[in-house]
């Protein structure tokens, strides 16, 4: 039987198809490797951590970490964690909620206002909210200090839920505007013939619509007030879970086992929202932002 011959360009698309998994595996073990890590960290005793040569597998499983957070006790290594990082779970996810709720609310009709009305100084308005996005905070956050100070919401949720507003609601505005914008105006006109007002308009029909569009601006709204950390730092006494973390680091001891459980426990909600809204989110960007 003759063999058979395999062309050049065939080789070359084999060659080039290898390359691409190649590089697909690589960039996969270099974005999970660190969460494995992680996770593989938090079952190991002190001592085990910081073995050398390093125990890629505990050897000796242990859940002490996570009890020791979870009932406020005194981890093994003698770093004392009590129930701050629960509470600042809780604060974390009160803030987050919080923030979502304003931000679906406000960016919601600024961003219907934006897409439906035109006037001159339209286009300038929607790029004056978005340039929100590019002050640095470092430049504003004294007089958020000020400001929270007067009015006394210095070390509070509701204080971060204010600033946190000033720099997710651009977020809000642009993912829903992009997507209202590709709803036909019709839907609007149906409407308001049938006696509905603006704002029934868009509770009634469009925001069943946008369903989408609503879901992705909230996930990524509370995906970033959940990882926010400077604000946290200068306008709180760790009241969130990102400055809690980086309070583990101490001047004499640091139990790296702890802070690893401490920080699953962290990622765990995000992690679940984003696997569970993840079609929703990938359409809503591939509607709004895209368009």
């Amino acid at each position: 039987m003759a063999s058979r011959t395999v062309s050049r360009p065939v080789l070359r698309k084999r060659a080039v198809t290898a390359l691409l998994y190649a590089a697909l595996v690589l960039f996969a073990v270099w974005v999970l490797f660190p969460f494995w890590f992680l996770v593989n960290s938090s079952f190991m005793t002190p001592a085990e951590a910081v073995a050398v040569p390093p125990h890629w597998i505990p050897e000796e499983p242990t859940l002490g970490n996570y009890s020791a957070i979870l009932a406020g006790q005194v981890a093994p290594g003698g770093a004392q964690v009590g129930l701050r990082v629960l509470t600042a779970l809780g604060e974390s996810l009160a803030v987050g909620i919080l923030t979502v709720v304003a931000n679906l609310a406000l960016g919601g009709t600024a961003a219907y206002s934006m897409s439906r009305y035109k006037y001159r100084g339209s286009r300038l308005s929607y790029f004056a909210v978005l340039f929100a996005r590019l002050v640095p905070p470092i430049a504003i956050v004294a007089a958020f200090f000020v400001a929270l100070r007067d009015l006394g919401l210095i070390n509070s949720r509701y204080g971060l839920v204010v600033v946190y507003i000033s720099f997710t609601l651009p977020i809000t505005i642009l993912v829903l505007k992009n997507y209202f914008d590709g709803l036909p105006r019709e839907l609007d006109e149906a409407a308001l013939v049938d006696g509905a007002s603006r704002l029934q308009a868009l509770w009634y029909v469009i925001r069943p619509i946008a369903r989408p569009g609503f879901i992705a601006a909230a996930c990524l709204v509370f995906l970033e007030s959940w990882g926010e950390f400077f604000y946290a730092l200068t306008l709180t006494n760790q009241l969130t879970i990102p400055p809690v973390l980086a309070g583990f680091r101490g001047f004499f001891q640091f139990n790296w086992t702890t802070l690893a459980a401490a920080t699953v426990l962290a990622v765990v909600p995000p992690v679940l929202l984003a696997l569970v809204f993840q079609r929703y989110v990938v359409r809503g960007l591939a509607q709004g932002v895209a368009k």
